[in-house]
């Protein structure tokens, strides 16, 4: 996936809300996406959203959380499911005490799912959560707000959403201690049904209701912000600057501490004057990404693949992203799970498999020569960020 494809699928699954202007109200207010039953992202798990989650029976039965304001008796257990039915008997279990049940961790369900999720990631340069929220009639949450941002979809039934109208907070992605209750008190209402989209930034407050049964998606995330910039340059300072990485308390306990407040002092100066450059603050984000990539989960590896030749016609595999960067003596080529360390030698080539979808291995630009092409490339099939495009 490439910078391109995921502008593209973003702004198919955001429309008619452009992409580029979902990124520009990131963080400053929420929006609500108006759309219809035929909208896209209404399927992003499948034409039966039910049918889906209950065939995941194995790996998410026991995955099950859930709340409720109504609710007179504590929840059922989770328990394991033996098929899609007693995986629907667990829900329902739920439901009849008055609960609505939160299915963690969907991504992985569907493939239009992964992709709208890794397109976002690219993006973000941030990992992004997902889950789904399935509620009986009359479900109403507690007020709250979440601690990153949420994108909400609407995929079967109908909820009435109550947002503050108040700026978000932004809270952290924490809870602080003795935090008073947030609450709606200016708030606007807003009806939402299938295919309808709702964006709202960490910390607002808010509450659902649901009007009917009711599926929706959840998708949430921390975007990039001051505090993780300035997190990522003394990152990439402390691996030249030798006086980030040396201890500063050699016993333990508070009554320790008289000569810290200048060593602090003296770090946050040199990293100011580090920061002054604009290189370095180029260089420290790039660090930055190459590492959120590589924790991203492991791309699949495909089991059996054909040998590759110079002839054969190569794609990028479905979720998969990757960022290129210089470290010391190699090339840095990160992709979901991990690094790959190559010869500088090859970086036209690189920059051309990591830019480029769909390509035959002999038609790679740069210098090498068909022997490090085919190498290169079944090294990059063999990480599953490449697969042969047989269709």
């Amino acid at each position: 996936m490439n910078y391109d494809q995921a502008e593209t699928l973003l702004d198919e699954m955001l429309a008619p809300l452009p992409s580029r202007d979902f990124f520009a109200d990131i963080g400053r207010a929420w929006r609500e996406v108006k759309s219809g039953n035929d909208n896209p992202r209404r399927f992003l798990l499948g034409e039966n959203p039910k049918h889906t989650i209950l065939e995941a029976y194995r790996t998410h039965a026991e995955t099950l959380d859930c709340h409720s304001i109504t609710a007179t008796l504590p929840p059922p257990p989770v328990r394991p499911a033996s098929s899609a039915e007693d995986f629907q008997q667990l829900i329902s279990s739920f439901h009849d005490r008055d609960y609505t049940v939160r299915v963690p961790d969907v991504t992985g369900l569907t493939p239009q799912l992964d992709r709208f999720g890794r397109a976002l990631e690219y993006m973000l340069h941030q990992p992004v959560g997902s889950s789904v929220f399935w509620s009986r009639a009359g479900g109403k949450a507690v007020v709250h707000y979440d601690n990153r941002d949420n994108i909400i979809i609407q995929l079967e039934g109908r909820k009435r959403w109550f947002v503050s109208t108040e700026p978000p907070g932004l809270q952290n992605n924490w809870k602080q201690v003795g935090e008073p209750l947030p609450n709606v008190q200016q708030h606007r209402a807003v009806d939402v049904g299938p295919g309808d989209l709702i964006y709202i930034p960490r910390g607002t407050p808010h509450t659902v209701e649901s009007t009917t049964e009711s599926l929706h998606l959840s998708l949430l995330f921390v975007p990039l912000t001051l505090r993780e910039a300035i997190i990522a340059a003394l990152d990439y300072a402390s691996d030249f600057e030798r006086p980030f990485r040396e201890t500063v308390v050699n016993r333990p306990g508070l009554d320790s501490l008289e000569e810290l407040p200048g060593q602090v002092s003296a770090g946050l100066s040199r990293l100011v004057e580090l920061s002054r450059s604009p290189d370095f603050v180029t260089n420290a984000m790039r660090h930055r990404s190459s590492r959120v990539i590589a924790d991203l989960p492991p791309l699949e590896k495909q089991a059996g693949a054909a040998a590759v030749s110079v002839d054969m016609r190569v794609r990028h595999s479905p979720v998969a992203v990757a960022h290129l960067r210089h470290s010391g003596s190699v090339l840095d080529f990160s992709l979901p799970g991990g690094h790959i360390a190559i010869h500088p030698g090859v970086e036209r080539e690189l920059e051309f498999i990591a830019a480029t979808p769909e390509f035959r291995v002999g038609d790679l630009p740069g210098a090498a020569g068909d022997d490090v092409k085919v190498a290169l490339v079944n090294r990059l099939v063999a990480a599953g960020f490449l697969e042969p495009a047989t269709d």
